[in-house]
């Protein structure tokens, strides 16, 4: 699993923004292991987003999230986390401790038109621009206050990866 980097890069970011592309695309071009966390909770709770939603809260999924989030930190060297990640008190405490966390962002209607009809997304639902627009701005400061690097990820993969490579990776 972990290979080449002492501390993982996580990123960080409003749904749709992108993380989960660009982890793929960083760790298939230069050989380092990947895990999206969202995909890893599913895997390790054997059910599907909206379903531990439904069972255990919003509360429970971000208690689920922050341990299954310190299991990824010490066996990935690149870790993609869900929009939200910063709604729970553990894990924001625990990515404020991270170096490499890098928070990708882009223009809302590119993200309201990437999720608006994805049913595996319980905070995006039914939700108009305006209802994730003010979801987003109710993160904005969170982002911000743990992130090493914000990037815009409204540009091509291969310019957020030479910026990674040039900033976090050959450091």
């Amino acid at each position: 699993m972990k290979n080449n980097l002492e501390e993982p890069i996580i990123f960080i970011g409003f749904m749709g923004t992108g993380k989960t592309t660009l982890g793929h695309f960083i760790s298939s071009n230069i050989n380092l292991s990947y895990i999206d966390l969202d995909e890893y909770i599913v895997e390790k709770e054997q059910k599907s987003i909206p379903q531990i939603f439904q069972d255990v809260g919003e509360s429970g999924f971000r208690k689920l999230e922050y341990l299954y989030l310190q299991e990824c930190i010490k066996l990935y060297d690149i870790i993609s986390t869900g929009g939200g990640i910063v709604e729970g008190d553990a894990s924001f405490d625990l990515l404020k401790s991270q170096t490499n966390v890098i928070w990708l962002d882009c223009d809302l209607e590119v993200v309201f038109e990437r999720i608006s009809n994805d049913s595996n997304r319980p905070n995006a639902k039914n939700k108009s621009f305006f209802e994730l627009k003010s979801l987003y701005s109710s993160r904005v400061s969170r982002y911000n206050e743990i992130a090493f690097i914000k990037l815009n990820s409204n540009q091509p993969l291969s310019g957020l990866f030479h910026v990674i490579q040039e900033r976090v990776i050959c450091e």
